[in-house]
This record gives structure tokens, sequence and C-alpha cells, in this order.
């Protein structure tokens, strides 16, 4: 027999070569069990013998005999595995499309704190005493205007002054008061527009009012902007803070006639009908709400 007679036993065990004519019923010694591999021992099935070395198990005499076997075993058919793709990173929100600076500008909800009212109870009482009103005098509240010269001490009581709470909106033409929202193109109409609320006078010189810089500063949350500006004996009743989505306006008054503007475009998005302003002994603080859910950069105006 040549070795080119011969095929492969693919017996466990064996893996001689052999001639298929010459396969006597004894001729493969082989292992009829499987291999066994638990605790590092490797081991047949069939038989006892153990070892730790893989060498010596693959040199372990068959236990079993019989025929030659030359068809090789199918092999097990693999499983076809589904590939799951990655799952896809989240994208970003889209931005909202900026709203013009021109949108009309709205007054905010205001409150004032229990600390600031206390200190203007004390502050109306002095100022009652010391008060000097001379004929120069003006009324400060908006829509008013009258000069203390038409108005005699008889006249000047509760009730007397029609004055406008709100602030003036001028838009696509269009000229109103926040407050009655009675609409005029004319310019001359627009300021003969009776108030819309009465009080009383709130004499003062303007001529005496003095602008000044207050200090400020800012910092944001995930859905807020707070804006802060400090100023000590504010005056709510002659403040306007005003803002449409991108900008905020304010004419602060306090102290001793002193005035403090601000007139700035925002670097994001506000809700101005979600945000309010609150006034305080030592500080005014406006609170923005976020349109959209992104960090503002570190200065919050352009």
């Amino acid at each position: 027999m040549t070795a080119d007679d011969e095929v492969l036993c693919y017996n466990k065990g064996c893996g001689k070569g052999f001639n298929p004519q010459e396969n006597a019923e004894d001729e493969c010694v082989f292992h009829c069990g499987a291999p066994v591999f638990h605790d590092a021992y490797k081991s047949w099935s069939c038989c006892e013998k153990k070892t730790t070395d893989f060498t010596e198990f693959l040199n372990i005499k068959g236990c079993c005999k019989g025929k030659h076997n030359n068809v090789k075993p199918e092999e097990p058919a693999k499983e076809d595995k589904e590939i799951t793709p990655p799952p896809e990173a989240p994208k970003p929100p889209e931005r909202m499309e900026r709203p013009s600076e021109e949108e009309p500008l709205i007054p905010l909800p205001s409150s004032v704190s229990a600390s600031l009212r206390k200190l203007l109870d004390k502050l109306a009482v002095s100022d009652k005493i010391d008060e000097v009103v001379t004929k120069e005098s003006i009324c400060q509240r908006k829509g008013c205007g009258k000069a203390k010269v038409d108005v005699s001490d008889e006249e000047d009581y509760e009730g007397t002054c029609e004055h406008h709470p709100g602030c003036p909106i001028f838009h696509e033409g269009m000229k109103y008061w926040s407050c009655c929202n009675k609409k005029t193109t004319d310019f001359n109409d627009f300021l003969k527009q009776k108030g819309c609320t009465k009080g009383t006078h709130l004499w003062g010189d303007s001529s005496q009012k003095k602008a000044v810089q207050c200090r400020y500063d800012w910092h944001q949350t995930g859905d807020t902007v707070n804006f802060t500006a400090y100023a000590k004996k504010v005056k709510p009743e002659l403040c306007t803070v005003n803002c449409n989505a991108v900008k905020l306006q304010m004419e602060i008054h306090f102290g001793d006639d002193q005035v403090f503007t601000f007139d700035k475009v925002l670097a994001g998005i506000i809700g101005p009908e979600k945000s309010k302003i609150t006034y305080s002994a030592t500080k005014v603080e406006v609170k923005m709400r976020k349109a959209e859910f992104f960090a503002w950069p570190s200065t919050f105006v352009l």
C-alpha cells in the first residue's frame, strides 16, 4: 500500500491514515466520547484519564476499538447573528429663527419686595415733611405732564392725576400705550391721549435728574437668564422695564433723582410673557425665561 492509497481517519483520538480496502473491525483505537475541559483538567468523557497539559491530553490513547472512519464530521452550522447597527447619536434640537429687534416692547410684570416697601413707607413720611414743591415742578407721571403752576393746592388730591402706568409702544407705524392699547398713526394724537389711570400727582423737576451708571451683572441657569442692576432706594412707580424676544430696555429711577438706563440687544432669545422683574431695597432683578435651552455666550448682550 502506498501513501497515495491511504485516507485519513476522522475518529476522535486516531487521526491515522489507512487503506479502506484493509479496514479491519478492530483496526482503529479511538475515543468514542467527547473532550471535557473543566477546572484546568482535560479529559475524555469515555475514560477517566485526566491531565492539565494539553499535549498529554492529545496523546491519551483511545479506549475504544472499531473500524477507521474516513467520513469527515459535519461542522455545526454557524448561527447567523443579526448585526445590530449602533444607536444613532441624538440630533441637537434645531435653533429658532431669531425674531426682529423691531418687535414691539412689552412691559414686564413686576413685584416689590417687603424690604423695599418698608423703605418706601419711611421715605414717603420724610418726603412729606421735607418736600418743597415749586411752581416750576412738573408731574413726572407718564401721560400727565401738568405743571404745578396750573394745579392749585385744592385741586391736588388723589384721583386728579390722569396718567399711563404702562409704556409707549411704536410698532409698524402705530403708536400706543401698553396699558390702554388705543392705537394711532399720528404722533401728536398719541401725545394727547388721555391717561387711563387716576392717582396723585408726582411733582418733580425733570432738569434735576442725573443720569448715572449702576453696577450690574448676570448669570444663567438651564432655562433662565438673570440680570441684576444694583441701585438703592428704587422708585418702582417711575421705573420702566420693557422687552421683546431679543431686546431689553430699562429706565431705573432711584436715590436722589438718579436715573440708570439700559438698552441692549440680547445674545439669545427669551419669552417676555414668562419673564418678570423684582424691585428690592438695593437692587433690581430681571428674570428672563429662555425661549430655547441653549447656553448663552459669556456676555449676554450683543
